[in-house]
């Protein structure tokens, strides 16, 4: 069932871009103002306020999870993990982002590179205006980024069903939207990095795999090196390894533009398709169990 939820929602997600359209969280967002409004004093400002914030969600997804689960076969249960799997993701497909920046990355105009970067990276800070340095940070993004949108989402679907998905995408909006709010921002940035933790080392091991393995290795050395910790420390590790993989020569970032960051997403889909693949023989190893 799980296998096949992910198989229905990556391929409709692909097929079907709009989707994205209706990955809108506000909402969610509303409602943790909301519950902060209602519920507010020192101790909840601390993780006793995130998980205050986070629980009931995650207790009505799990919910509505068993509730599902006999109706029609499992039929209910497959649709109902298949929408909540796809809503999970993104919000913003990456495909589409690396299309958008690979157009403009030539532009005589910098604002529309910077523009489509920031899109990409998901950031409204200030970006390197040279194209080689504006390259180098957007092919790192790209395999960060992939985590943040697909992989990560599919970790812990794989493992809590759609309670893992709506674990995943609700604390990453968490510290992403109240990261600099006092001890509230800490609690949240430090939940979203536990849960980053495994599968950003995961799919830097399917990286190496599916890339230059020795120079992976290596960036994987240099990143833990660094003493990474928190989900600041996991994206370093997902950088410093998917560059190695890469194995770009340096004047790559120099000759052009696209060729970095197209390999990136290459990069990116062979490891989805080693993902996949292992959760096939692991629903087969199930099957026969």
């Amino acid at each position: 069932m799980t296998l096949i939820s992910v198989l229905i929602g990556i391929a409709l997600d692909r097929l079907h871009t709009q989707l994205q359209e209706y990955r809108k969280y506000r909402g969610f967002l509303h409602y943790v103002d909301w519950m902060r409004y209602r519920f507010n004093g020192p101790l909840l400002d601390h993780f006793g306020g995130v998980m205050l914030v986070l629980l009931p969600v995650w207790g009505l997804i799990w919910s509505l999870q068993v509730w599902t689960d006999e109706w029609l076969f499992g039929l209910v249960k497959l649709v109902f993990s298949t929408a909540v799997f796809i809503y999970c993701l993104g919000p913003r497909d990456l495909a589409m982002d690396v299309d958008t920046w690979c157009e403009v990355c030539d532009s005589l105009h910098p604002a529309l590179r910077l523009r489509a970067a920031a899109q990409l990276l998901g950031v409204s800070d200030e970006l390197p205006e040279n194209v080689e340095d504006n390259t180098r940070s957007v092919t790192s993004g790209v395999l960060v980024q992939a985590n943040e949108r697909l992989f990560g989402v599919l970790f812990w679907f794989v493992l809590l069903g759609p309670l893992g998905a709506v674990m995943w995408r609700s604390s990453s909006l968490l510290q992403r939207h109240y990261r600099f709010d006092g001890e509230f921002g800490l609690a949240a940035g430090w939940l979203f990095g536990l849960l980053i933790w495994l599968p950003a080392r995961l799919l830097a091991l399917a990286y190496a795999l599916s890339g230059h393995f020795d120079a992976a290795l290596e960036g994987w050395k240099a990143a833990h090196h660094r003493s990474p910790v928190g989900s600041e420390g996991s994206e370093i590790v997902l950088a410093e390894t998917g560059m190695g993989a890469l194995g770009l020569a340096e004047d790559s970032f120099v000759r052009t533009c696209r060729e970095p960051v197209q390999a990136a997403m290459r990069l990116v889909w062979r490891s989805l398709v080693i993902c996949i693949v292992v959760i096939a023989l692991m629903t087969l190893v199930g099957w026969t169990s």
